[in-house]
């Protein structure tokens, strides 16, 4: 569960003895505060951008306004863990947390990582395979978009709500610290099975974009070659290849670290083997790389800014640099446009 939790909820103390609560931690609750002021502003912004633009009616935007929802209320979350950390509050806090804030926070973050392999995917289609004939039509659709941010909304909502409906049992001062406390057995091994399926959904995703990311890089290099170097087209390729790389960076600098960390964290909660020493490392490790996945909420907005020119061309409109940010920086907002645009440029110069 959340950074505030003392324990694992599967493997949580007995409830006859429970431990005392955390130690409050002002360091955590004011990173998270910064968090939640950024995240709050950034992504307020980022939706009142895509509300703006909202006739553009592209799969790239749609998957990205999706991002916005999940990062918006994973950042309205915040405010419990930052009451928690700091100690301060009723006693009942860590129970809100555990049977509301918590899991929404977890639904919304591997909603997120399903959306970010989604943009993985569709960069993949637009750049490396423009010309996908009925299929590819099929899969470029914003129909079918649509259809697959529903079910991305529709599986991590049924994984997770009951995780709310199955923290059931009446809390108490010495049980609300514990989450294993205040669910029935159902509720314990549900919790378990879903800590797992999670896992598999980072490490799929992981797969998928490093997969197709590599093979968005060698199409680049390919495709380059095809041009007199500092060319256009060159150019314009390197610029694409930059922005794909700061998604990378974002997913692995705040994913990555927290589900490493939590193969050791879940085995110190399982197994009795390990010291209060380690358990203790291991406890603020978890803490450290969780607050690492929550500035995910702070660095989106950083992706519809470098990939998506809609989202970049209002905000420059609205803060009146408009000519200054198209000059700097491009986006591939049309591979497919500017595929087909290359090889008439390729079969003109060969005719020629």
């Amino acid at each position: 569960m959340p950074a505030v939790l003392h324990r694992d909820p599967v493997m949580a103390p007995n409830c006859s003895n429970v431990s005392s609560p955390p130690v409050p931690s002002l360091v955590f609750a004011s990173l998270y505060s910064l968090v939640f002021v950024a995240g709050l502003l950034l992504n307020s912004m980022a939706a009142w951008v895509f509300f703006q633009i909202c006739s553009k009616r592209r799969t790239f935007v749609l998957y990205l306004r999706n991002m916005v929802a999940a990062d918006l209320l994973m950042t309205l979350t915040l405010p419990v863990t930052i009451l928690s950390e700091a100690g301060v509050g009723p006693w009942w806090l860590p129970v809100l947390s555990c049977r509301y804030t918590a899991v929404l926070f977890y639904c919304c973050m591997y909603t997120n990582v399903l959306f970010l392999g989604l943009v993985a995917l569709d960069r993949y289609l637009k750049i490396v395979r423009p010309f996908g004939g009925r299929c590819g039509d099929c899969l470029y659709s914003y129909s079918f978009t649509l259809a697959m941010a529903a079910m991305v909304w529709l599986a991590m909502l049924t994984l997770s709500l009951p995780n709310t409906i199955l923290t059931n049992k009446v809390a108490t001062v010495e049980t609300a610290h514990s989450c294993k406390c205040l669910k029935g057995d159902l509720g314990i091994r549900w919790h378990g099975a879903v800590v797992y399926i999670n896992i598999g959904i980072f490490f799929t995703v992981l797969i998928i974009l490093v997969t197709c990311y590599m093979s968005i890089f060698r199409h680049i290099r390919r495709s380059s070659a095809q041009f007199v170097k500092g060319g256009p087209g060159g150019q314009r390729d390197a610029k694409s290849g930059h922005n794909i790389l700061v998604l990378l960076v974002v997913f692995f600098v705040c994913f990555v670290p927290y589900h490493l960390w939590r193969i050791p964290f879940t085995r110190s909660q399982t197994q009795s083997s390990f010291s209060p020493e380690v358990e203790s490392i291991l406890l603020n490790g978890k803490k450290a790389t969780l607050f690492l996945s929550s500035c995910n909420v702070c660095l989106d907005p950083i992706i519809y800014f470098l990939m998506c020119k809609s989202f970049r061309g209002k905000l420059a409109k609205t803060l009146g640099l408009k000519s200054l940010i198209q000059k700097s920086i491009y986006s591939p907002m049309s591979e497919r446009k500017q595929i087909v645009l290359r090889f008439k440029e390729n079969s003109s110069s060969s005719s020629s």
